[in-house]
């Protein structure tokens, strides 16, 4: 038998990196983590601020797309040689962690003891989540998280409110949750379709005989707290008959000869309460309905507003479960109400029907809220959000989509409710209350349990906790805020904004310069995964068969800005992207083993194209990077992959396996693999970080690379060198892989007994053209490509089957080889050498 150089190599096709302890812990050690995290020495900064996720829960796809996305970003960006530290947070506070531990079996009647049950479950969903992160291979510090229980963020996020400009105290609607028993965020309320009444109830005019408005409402129940009627000065009015009444409403067709009916100045009588009430201007009044409407300034934000602007007094009307607490309605719940109120005023109803429309729901209880006036804290947004919609200029959105979502959310913003009826958050200090001053002296050392130990205190809305990290977190740890937001398309109405609230009522910019926004994971079908649709599982079941790099590379080969759908095709798909990325380093891994990394200069120009390839993959993939479009950069990398696989690799194959293994052009072969793999190694780390750190511990042991992880490896580790005529070599290997295809075609449809493949044919080309692609010849991978003078330079390629055999060696049909059968000339010269060694 002949002597070859063939290797076998241990680093297998595919993995589901069960086991993932060693590397896990190489990425944990001191030295990677300060590097990664902690010490930033000569380098540019460039911050990520990662958005906290509940600490309730485990983890499903949703998180993995959402932290894998930003592991990506920070490697991206430490390939290019920027300090990108990662510093994860968790959002420990409110009604999430309340309910669990109550559904523990943990009272509120107990303050304190309450508060300490909520933090040690809040503790132990923290490392329930950071053992399953790191399990995904997010390299972020660990060790050091911020958590917003921890006693000094309670203290500094209590002292920032305090600080803040336009923080009243005040009896206003907001919405309110019975189940919760608390007002809601903005972020805490969601819409859903729900079927509800339409009403319109006639208002008489006060002074005036049989004359009446037509008022429309959808809650009947809210005429008790009636103290105007609305009208929009923009549209017009009349006054019909109607029998013995009079109506006044909107224009409608064929009242043409009805003359406007003027609105400014009048008083009518409230139906419910018989009390005059004034008829009030009010720009949110449509058409919709008669133009007319009922306003209860305890139960809508814009009824309030106008009501407010006139003097008009706002009353609470229900208790914290829902209850009315008025004389003649004490302990109705809404729907008692209504019938008690529609039963009251049915001499006036003139109409009453069920409308579909979009109302609000609590996002934990998935049931509908409503507004209760209630003594809170605000943040009056008036100046602010000018301020932050001004900020807003400086940032770059992406998509672009997301600038005109966040401003458009913030446009109708007048204020924002902070305070909540909770133990397990925040302390809300009144800076004007000795008390909440004492108590919140012990906070950052004692914690909420401190807040809490003399009865029950309010304490801050969630979004505010996460809101201020950019001062309490980053600002701290490296004085200033951040580069990049990266979150869920929901974060448009939460996160991203409550940070922007915060930061423009100190009085600074934008809290980020970038906000990039993803979509949601649905299944094959569109739908959204969930526990209720049953094409949910949890995410340590899918990493118990699934390599965590089959997810990420799942993640970034998509528009992640668009939903993510995740089916047994799409899974199929980037399974076989898996292999071809690790088997492309794996040829060169196999390849490598009697190489001694010493860098012969590259002669020849297939090399050399290779290398320029390998440069403008770099450039190209980190370039769509800095865009944040991994599915370009991914695409970059299997492309590259392919071409490498398919047209370097069988060109160089021949001398790899066959030449001396220390021939001058089988090393300068080596030479680029080992250029190419630790190029590749190191621009596939953001998306197959575990595959990549088994690649790289095999060059480490090889002698290629000095770093501790590949995490500690940059581009600039590999110096990929730039020669003359580049762009006509690379022309001219193009044009040879465009030959190579049409050699193949005519193969596939000349298949006989004496044509099998591409090595039994011979190919013919023009002189220009065959000079051209000499030094490409072997890309063809045919028997012969020799040059016709007759052929004109603007001909096709042409081909015809080879009378010559092959070496039984190489494989290679050569001249060479006698007819009665033995090896081609340098085979015979590789052996005897072989054989004398």
């Amino acid at each position: 038998m002949y002597t070859l150089n063939l290797f076998k190599h241990a680093f297998p096709l595919t993995t589901a990196h069960a086991d993932k302890t060693q590397t896990l812990q190489r990425w944990s050690s001191p030295p990677v983590v300060d590097s990664l995290h902690r010490t930033q020495g000569a380098r540019p900064l460039f911050l990520l601020h990662d958005g906290p996720p509940y600490a309730n829960g485990a983890l499903h796809l949703g998180h993995a797309v959402n932290k894998g996305l930003k592991d990506s970003v920070v490697k991206f960006k430490r390939l290019q040689g920027y300090f990108a530290p990662y510093v994860p947070g968790f959002d420990c506070h409110g009604l999430p962690v309340e309910l669990e531990v109550e559904r523990l079996g943990h009272a509120k009647d107990d303050p304190p003891a309450f508060v300490a049950a909520c933090r040690s479950y809040a503790q132990s969903q923290v490392e329930l989540q950071t053992a399953q992160f790191r399990e995904l291979g997010v390299a972020a510090d660990w060790d050091q998280p911020y958590l917003t229980m921890a006693p000094r963020f309670e203290a500094g996020a209590a002292q920032v409110f305090q600080s803040l400009p336009g923080a009243v105290t005040r009896l206003r609607p907001v919405h309110w949750c019975p189940a919760c028993a608390s007002s809601l965020a903005e972020a805490e309320v969601e819409y859903q379709t729900k079927t509800g009444d339409s009403l319109v109830v006639l208002f008489p005019v006060a002074g005036a005989n049989n004359l009446f408005l037509d008022v429309w409402t959808t809650t009947p129940y809210t005429l008790p707290a009636n103290k105007a009627v609305a009208y929009n000065p923009t549209l017009s009015y009349v006054a019909a008959a109607d029998g013995p009444r009079t109506r006044v409403r909107l224009r409608q067709p064929g009242d043409e000869a009805l003359p406007d009916f003027e609105l400014a100045g009048l008083m009518v009588v409230s139906p419910y309460t018989q009390d005059t009430v004034p008829v009030l201007p009010a720009d949110f009044v449509s058409r919709a309905g008669t133009g007319l409407v009922h306003m209860a300034p305890a139960f809508g934000t814009d009824d309030f507003r106008v009501c407010e602007q006139h003097g008009l007094a706002v009353e609470q009307y229900l208790d914290a479960r829902g209850r009315f607490v008025v004389p003649g309605m004490e302990g109705m719940d809404l729907a008692q109400a209504r019938a008690h109120v529609l039963e009251r005023v049915a001499p006036l109803v003139v109409a009453l029907s069920t409308l579909e429309h979009e109302y609000p729901h609590c996002w934990r209880h998935k049931t509908p809220v409503f507004f209760r006036a209630s003594q809170e804290w605000f943040l009056d947004l008036a100046e602010t959000r000018q301020h932050a919609l001004r900020a807003l200029d400086a940032v770059t959105f992406v998509p672009a989509s997301g600038r005109e979502r966040l401003t458009s959310m913030l446009a109708g913003r007048g204020a924002w409710c902070v305070s909540r009826n909770r133990l397990w958050g925040t302390p809300l200090v009144d800076p004007a209350n000795p008390d909440d001053l004492r108590l919140a002296a012990r906070v950052a050392t004692e914690g909420v349990e401190a807040w809490q130990s003399e009865g029950p205190r309010r304490t801050l809305d969630v979004w505010f906790d996460s809101g201020v990290t950019h001062q309490l977190v980053l600002m701290q740890r490296y004085g200033r805020t951040a580069d990049v937001y990266l979150e869920g398309s929901d974060q448009h109405r939460g996160w991203f904004q409550s940070s922007l609230l915060t930061c423009a009522a100190a009085g600074g910019g934008a809290p980020y310069k970038q906000v990039v926004t993803h979509g949601f994971v649905v299944d094959g079908t569109g739908q959204k995964f969930s526990k209720s649709s049953k094409n949910y599982q949890p995410l340590d079941q899918m990493l118990k068969t699934l390599s965590p790099d089959v997810l990420r590379l799942w993640t970034l080969q998509q528009d992640f800005t668009r939903e993510l759908k995740f089916s047994g095709e799409a899974l199929a798909l980037t399974q076989e992207r898996f292999r071809k990325l690790r088997n492309t380093m794996r040829f060169c891994l196999q390849n490598l083993q009697d190489f001694d990394w010493t860098a012969p200069p590259l002669a020849h120009p297939l090399d050399r194209v290779q290398v320029t390839l390998l440069r403008k993959l770099g450039a190209d993939v980190c370039q769509a990077a800095d865009r944040y479009d991994f599915a370009a950069a991914v695409s970059h990398l299997l492309r590259y992959a392919e071409s490498a696989s398919s047209d370097y690799f069988p060109a160089v194959k021949d001398s790899l396996y066959c030449d001396q293994p220390d021939a001058p052009r089988r090393r300068q072969v080596q030479h680029v693999l080992g250029l190419l793999v630790r190029t590749l190694v190191r621009l596939l780390t953001p998306v197959l970080a575990f595959s990549c750190e088994e690649v790289f511990q095999y060059l480490k042991t090889a002698g290629a690379e000095q770093a501790d992880s590949v995490l500690l490896a940059t581009l600039a580790d590999v110096r990929l060198p730039a020669f003359d005529d580049e762009a006509a070599s690379l022309a001219a290997y193009e044009e040879a892989v465009e030959v190579k295809g049409a050699l193949h075609r005519w193969v596939e449809s000349n298949r006989d007994d004496r044509v099998k493949g591409p090595a039994q044919v011979e190919v013919m080309l023009s002189r220009t053209v065959a000079n051209r692609l000499g030094a490409f010849a072997d890309v063809l991978g045919a028997a012969d490509v020799r040059q016709e003078d007759a052929m004109d330079d603007g001909a096709q390629a042409s081909f015809q089957p080879t009378a010559w055999r092959a070496c039984p060696c190489c494989r290679r049909h050569a001249q060479s080889v006698p007819d009665g059968g033995g090896l081609c000339n340098r085979c015979v010269d590789v052996q005897g050498a072989l054989s004398l060694q």
